[in-house]
C-alpha cells in the first residue's frame, strides 16, 4: 500500500525564537515518535543540525534581517515547490505562518496568532506590510489553516475566510528533574522584551515586594532583548531598574539555550507571565511540567489554557500582581496546591494529542 507522503517544513527553526521555535521543534518530534505507520514523514532540514548555526532574525541591523528574508523567499517559493514537485509529496505542514504561492500538493498552514494584524505599531511597517502580503498569498488556495487555540481562533476569524482548526501545541522540552540542585531563589519570566509582554508591570510589582517584604527572592528575565531590530522596551526597563538601583536583584542574561532553559526552570520559586496578550503562551505549560507555580494576567488566553491551575492577577495592575507575590512567599501550602494542579493540568498538552490533531486533518 502507498504511504501517504507528508512534508514538512522546517527551514524557519534556524532563525526562531521563544514559541515558534519550540513549536516546530515539538511538531519534528512528535511525528518522529507518534507519527501514523501509513504516511511517511519527510523534514525539509535535520533540526539537530540546526540548533548551533542560528542567524537571528532580531538582529539590531536591518541589513541582515532583510539578507534572511531573501533567503526565506527564495527557499519558499522556489526551492520548497520544487522538492514537493520531485517527491510527489501529497501534503505540505508550513508551521510558520507562510506557504509557497504554488504548491502542487494540498497545504497546512499554522497560523499561531492574529497579533501582526492587531498590534500593527509592534513592528516595522514594510517588514509588516511585506509578511502579511506573504501570508496571505500563499493561503489562498487548496489549504487547511490551524492556529493554536480557540483564543487566536477567534481572532482570525475575521482576518481569513477559510476554515480555521485549532490544535493545542505540547511543550515536552522542559521537565521536572531531580538531579538539579533547586535554590528556588529567585521569581522567573522567559521571553521576548516587546511591549505585549508587560514585563515593566511585572519589574514595577517587583520593587513593590522588595520594599515590602523581607524575602531574598531575585527576579531573572531571560530572553531577547531585540524585536525586529528594536530595543526600545529593554530600555525602558533598564531605565526603571537604575532609577531605583534595582541590578543587584534584577539579572536579564540574555537569550538562553535549552540547557539553560531547563536549568532556569527547575530552579524557579515560580513563574510570572504579565503579558497583555498571547496566541497560546507555552511557559505557563513548561513551567506546570517543572512543577513550578505560575502567576499570570487575567487574560483570555490564559485562562483557556490556565484553568483553575494558575494564579492570576489584573492585568497591568502592578499593585495586584505585587499582592499575590507576597501571598506566595508567605503560604507555601498555595505554593504546593497549585504545583500539583498545575501538573495535572500540564498533562493534557501533551505531543500525541498534538500529532493526533494534525493527522485527524489528513
Amino acid at each position: 500500500m502507498k504511504k501517504t507522503k507528508v512534508y514538512i517544513d522546517v527551514f524557519y527553526y534556524k532563525t526562531a525564537l521563544s514559541g515558534i521555535k519550540t513549536y516546530i521543534e515539538q511538531l519534528v518530534k512528535g511525528f518522529k515518535k507518534y507519527g501514523r505507520k501509513d504516511v511517511e514523514y519527510i523534514f525539509s532540514h535535520d533540526i539537530e543540525n540546526l540548533q548551533n548555526k542560528q542567524f537571528f532574525i532580531n538582529s539590531k541591523f536591518r541589513l541582515v534581517r532583510w539578507v534572511f528574508q531573501l533567503r526565506y523567499l527564495v527557499w519558499k517559493q522556489i526551492i520548497l515547490p520544487i522538492k514537493l514537485l520531485s517527491g510527489s509529496v501529497d501534503i505540505l505542514i508550513c508551521p510558520d505562518y507562510v506557504a509557497p504561492i504554488f504548491s502542487p500538493c494540498k497545504k497546512i498552514v499554522v497560523i499561531h496568532d492574529n497579533l501582526f494584524w492587531k498590534y500593527p505599531l509592534n513592528y516595522p511597517t514594510l517588514w509588516r506590510n511585506y509578511f502579511i502580503k506573504l501570508i496571505k498569498l500563499g493561503v489562498s488556495n487548496n489549504c487547511e489553516l490551524v492556529t493554536t487555540s480557540k483564543y487566536s481562533k477567534n481572532g482570525l476569524k475575521n482576518i481569513f475566510n477559510d476554515k480555521i482548526s485549532f490544535i493545542y501545541q505540547s511543550s515536552e522540552r522542559v521537565h521536572y528533574n531531580d538531579k538539579i540542585n533547586k535554590s528556588k531563589n529567585y521569581l522567573l519570566h522567559i521571553g521576548t522584551f516587546e511591549k505585549r509582554k508587560d514585563i515593566l508591570t511585572l519589574v514595577k510589582a517587583f520593587k513593590l515586594f522588595k520594599d515590602n517584604t523581607n524575602s531574598k527572592l531575585k527576579l531573572l528575565l531571560a530572553g531577547s532583548k531585540y524585536i525586529n531590530g528594536n530595543n526600545e522596551e529593554y530600555k525602558k526597563i533598564k531605565k526603571y531598574i537604575t532609577k531605583y538601583n534595582l541590578f543587584s536583584s534584577i539579572l536579564m542574561p540574555g537569550y538562553i539555550n535549552k540547557k539553560q532553559v531547563l536549568y532556569y526552570y527547575n530552579n524557579a520559586f515560580a513563574y510570572v507571565f504579565p503579558s497583555i496578550d498571547e496566541g497560546f503562551g507555552i511557559p505557563m505549560i513548561e513551567a506546570m511540567r517543572a512543577k513550578v507555580p505560575v502567576i499570570c494576567s487575567d487574560i483570555e488566553i490564559f485562562k483557556e489554557i490556565g484553568n483553575d491551575s494558575v494564579i492570576y492577577f489584573k492585568k497591568q495592575d502592578y499593585n495586584d500582581l505585587y499582592k499575590k507575590l507576597k501571598l506566595i512567599s508567605e503560604d507555601y501550602t498555595i505554593i504546593e496546591d497549585y504545583i500539583y494542579k498545575g501538573k495535572k493540568r500540564s498533562n493534557l498538552f501533551n505531543q500525541k494529542n498534538f500529532i493526533k490533531g494534525f493527522e485527524k486533518l489528513y
